[in-house]
């Protein structure tokens, strides 16, 4: 009986608000310490590709996790603003920096747009017609390729050097730092926003849309505020992805359905309605791919099953261990 209460009192230490500073901090120590303890270009590369698309599933959680919006054309967002940045700095010579809001705010006036289209609708009639607007922004950019490079490619300038750090490619650490600080900024308004009362409307809408507008509330409003909110901060992953990576070409595995599904596992995987649940299942996912790199476009059909598991026997996907590991 000792050793069990012992064992209790431990679990409420080790839960205690104090104790969840110092996790939290552990974890942030780790982030910013181990790309550049390393020093390997590979296990850099990893990091960032796992904190950008954790990121970018925890915006699409914003979206199915809280609102219960489908957007199955998650990745034609990405590429608006990808290409608006891009095309910005390419034919206007206007600062990758300032890219980073002009591909917000040109994603979020398209899902503005989108979102008074579709958010009239419910459940797999939003799914297809946000698939066929994601579709139809990558065949945009494809069929011009006078403007847009299409399917040969459009080289994309590096960031500039600013307060003396060169954005240089072939030291990917500043990148990775960057990513923290856009990542640090996004997740934190997403948390602030999730806790706030356009939270609690976004979830009273998921749980029970009839309810909510019975009490007064316009679920078409708040919907389309949680749309073009997300729309904006695509926008913004999108427009350092396009700088990240220096070429975009508009194939399905960047900007099409199999990015989208990508996203999609990582945020199902993360556990729906956690936002930071998305951070961790990136890095899970991410060490996946790269372990199963060899077998191609197959690595879509283990994605599928993968999401398939979890919908049907861990619906809180990783935060249902949290009580366990964290």
């Amino acid at each position: 009986m000792k050793a069990l209460e012992a064992a209790s009192q431990l679990a409420d230490v080790w839960q205690s608000r104090p104790a969840r500073i110092i996790k939290i901090g552990l974890l942030i120590v780790l982030l910013i310490a181990v790309p550049p303890f390393l020093d390997n270009p590979y296990i850099t590369r990893i990091f960032i590709s796992a904190v950008m698309l954790g990121v970018m599933a925890a915006i699409y959680d914003l979206m199915i996790g809280y609102a219960g919006l489908i957007n199955f054309g998650y990745a034609g967002f990405l590429a608006v603003g990808a290409y608006t940045s891009a095309l910005g700095t390419f034919h206007y010579g206007v600062s990758p920096w300032i890219g980073l809001f002009t591909g917000g705010v040109a994603t979020a006036f398209v899902g503005l747009l989108a979102g008074i289209i579709s958010l009239r609708l419910r459940g797999l009639y939003v799914a297809l017609l946000t698939f066929f607007v994601g579709e139809a922004i990558r065949f945009t950019i494809s069929n011009l390729p006078d403007y847009t490079r299409g399917m040969l490619g459009l080289s994309v300038r590096p960031y500039p050097d600013i307060l003396g750090i060169d954005f240089g490619r072939r030291d990917l650490i500043a990148y990775y730092y960057l990513l923290l600080v856009l990542a640090s900024v996004i997740m934190g308004l997403m948390t602030w926003l999730v806790r706030s009362r356009y939270g609690l409307a976004f979830k009273a809408i998921r749980e029970d849309q009839l309810a909510t507008e019975s009490l007064g509330l316009s679920a078409t409003k708040y919907k389309l505020y949680n749309f073009t909110i997300a729309s904006f901060l695509a926008g913004i992953m999108g427009a350092f992805y396009a700088h990240y990576l220096g070429i975009l070409s508009p194939t399905p595995e960047e900007f099409g359905v199999y990015r989208t599904v990508e996203i999609l596992t990582i945020t199902y995987v993360g556990g729906r309605g956690t936002l930071w649940g998305s951070i961790f299942a990136g890095f899970l996912l991410v060490g996946f791919q790269e372990y199963f790199r060899g077998i191609g476009p197959w690595r879509l059909v283990i994605y599928g099953c993968l999401l398939i598991f979890v919908m049907l026997f861990a619906r809180r996907g990783l935060s249902g261990l949290k009580k366990y590991v964290w």
